[in-house]
């Protein structure tokens, strides 16, 4: 064989050693990094308005899952057979979306003792390094609620003394089910708006505010909520044990909604009827209105009774 044909051999067997080498390599290191830069692979959502302000909607597609069955996630404490899923970690939540270092486990500023989540997000925390224009940093459960599910999901979260006393546009901190295709705002969500907190429906109901509340700093409130998940679907809520009754006094009831503790609604509709849903805890709000802003997020449990996420 010439020389140079020799040469071009090995040659030629050295770069392919070389891109086997590089993919094993590459493997490990992604098998060993956790999600961080989701928005690489985020689904591009359509703007939708928003009542009294506009938002728009990307995020991960996440694994599946059922709720008849627990979760391949990793899970620090599992009372319950009916406890489906506990985040009471970073590396729980099978999806982290946000800046590194955004989010953090830290000592509870009320004193417990316990870990919870801080989420510390700057205005510069937009796409690509998030999902969206609008900064963020959120945790997403596992896709495991399917049409015509019934489940109980607990969660709280922390506004410290320092979170501003009005906010002129919106802070969102929970919302779900949400999922496929991801067309725009979820069918609710928990936001922070001017000097209140409100549980806020999408277009589907006209941008709807069937609860809101005073604005409450330096201390814990907790959420549960029993939803059924679907075009037929519910939603009852407690906040800090007392149960809700919806459009009791609504700020923007535009459909004459009755008051009701069980709110029967579309908790599935064009924004997340394409696939299994996940719930989401988050720091989500609107560009430029603040440089940086902190909250905080409990552990958050969802099952298929109350008892089983401590409700």
């Amino acid at each position: 064989m010439h020389t140079r044909s020799r040469q071009s051999l090995l040659l030629a067997v050295l770069v392919v050693l070389t891109g086997l080498l590089a993919t094993a390599l590459g493997g490990i290191a992604i098998a060993q990094t956790p999600v961080r830069n989701a928005s690489l692979v985020a689904y591009k959502a359509k703007p939708k308005a928003r009542f009294p302000h506009s938002r728009k909607r990307r995020a991960l597609r996440a694994p599946r899952g059922g709720l008849g069955q627990a979760v391949a996630v990793h899970t620090s404490h599992q009372h319950s057979p009916n406890l489906l899923f506990d985040g009471s970690k970073i590396e729980d939540f099978p999806i982290n979306q946000s800046a590194p270092g955004a989010v953090s486990e830290v000592p509870d500023p009320a004193g417990s003792g316990e870990s919870v989540f801080k989420m510390t997000v700057s205005n510069e925390d937009v796409a690509p390094i998030t999902p969206t224009e609008n900064p963020r940093a959120q945790l997403l459960s596992p896709s495991i609620i399917h049409p015509g599910d019934e489940f109980w999901w607990h969660a709280r979260f922390y506004l410290p003394k320092d979170f501003p006393s009005s906010v002129p546009s919106w802070v969102t901190v929970m919302e779900g089910p949400y999922g496929p295709p991801w067309d725009g705002t979820p069918p609710w969500s928990i936001d922070v708006q001017h000097e209140e907190l409100r549980w806020q429906r999408n277009d589907t109901y006209d941008w709807d505010v069937p609860w809101h509340m005073p604005l409450v700093r330096g201390q814990w409130v907790d959420v549960l909520l029993h939803d059924r998940f679907g075009t037929n679907g519910f939603v009852e809520m407690w906040i800090d044990g007392e149960q809700v009754t919806f459009f009791a006094d609504s700020p923007h009831n535009p459909n004459n909604e009755a008051p009701t503790q069980r709110l029967n609604m579309a908790t599935m509709d064009h924004t997340n009827n394409g696939a299994a849903n996940f719930v989401v805890i988050q720091s989500y709000r609107k560009v430029g209105l603040f440089n940086s802003l902190s909250l905080y997020q409990g552990p958050t449990e969802l099952g298929t009774t109350r008892e089983s996420v401590g409700g």
